[in-house]
């Protein structure tokens, strides 16, 4: 897809129902508030990049989102379901969340006493209740679409970082969610195994994939996102079409940031 055609896909989609709808959400730890008033809402097929200094909030957002870490203030909504910190989130909604929502993470998180086919057919099997053999299957498909399927009966621990992580994607797109949420995916990777995963990714894009993205690729969050959303100190500062925000910030404290990042 052409980044004209991304373009053109961002007008149609402001003029639909948002997919994910966060209306004031706050989290604090104690006494420690590390999000507060964020709002936030996104289309389907929408890829969004978040970027910000190192304990903005970025990955807590996202750890909220799929009550990971419980908001503590603010609704979220998704699919027709409404979360509110105030009342908590109930089994139902909790189990609804996990058939919406794909996590991956900055660790790969995979099971080392199971095969990597085994790792990713287990959650197809207790989540959706699919068989043994229906979940092998749709898991080769996965493998093979990331170039993992000669690794099927492998155990992590025979895979390079660049192939735990595609595995875990192929995991968490496993349970056909409708967003997958990234957190800093390539952050523990080597630079050249990092562009491994970030193709995979790109091609998720590309096909139409909603998804959030934090992120320090900042190549990525300019070129293959719709859009940028930058945080700072807890909550959103600024946010806009990803060229728009990575060319031309408006605010200083994001000028800073992309002037330290493009500077390192």
């Amino acid at each position: 897809m052409t980044k004209v055609a991304q373009i053109k896909d961002v007008s149609r989609r402001e003029s639909v129902s948002p997919i994910l709808t966060v209306q004031g959400l706050g989290k604090s730890f104690g006494s420690v508030r590390v999000l507060h008033n964020v709002d936030f809402s996104m289309a389907s097929g929408e890829v969004v990049a978040i970027i910000g200094p190192s304990g903005s909030g970025k990955s807590t957002f996202l750890r909220c989102i799929n009550q990971l870490e419980p908001p503590t203030e603010g609704t979220i909504c998704i699919g027709g379901q409404t979360i509110n910190a105030s009342k908590g989130a109930t089994k139902q909604q909790l189990a609804f969340l996990n058939r919406k929502l794909g996590m991956v993470f900055q660790s790969f998180n995979l099971f080392p006493h199971l095969t990597v086919l085994e790792n990713v057919s287990l959650a197809q099997r207790r989540v959706l209740k699919r068989s043994a053999k229906e979940a092998d299957e749709r898991s080769m498909q996965l493998l093979t679409r990331v170039g993992l399927a000669s690794k099927a009966n492998m155990y992590p621990s025979r895979c390079s970082g660049g192939q735990q992580q595609r595995i875990a994607i192929s995991r968490a797109l496993a349970l056909d969610p409708e967003v997958m949420l990234f957190d800093e995916p390539t952050s523990a990777l080597d630079p050249e195994v990092g562009l491994e995963v970030l193709a995979v990714m790109r091609e998720l894009a590309n096909e139409g994939m909603t998804m959030i993205v934090v992120t320090h690729e900042m190549r990525f969050a300019e070129n293959v996102s719709d859009r940028v959303v930058v945080m700072a100190d807890g909550g959103i500062i600024e946010q806009g079409r990803s060229a728009d925000v990575m060319r031309n910030p408006q605010h200083p404290r994001v000028q800073q940031f992309l002037t330290a990042v493009r500077d390192r």
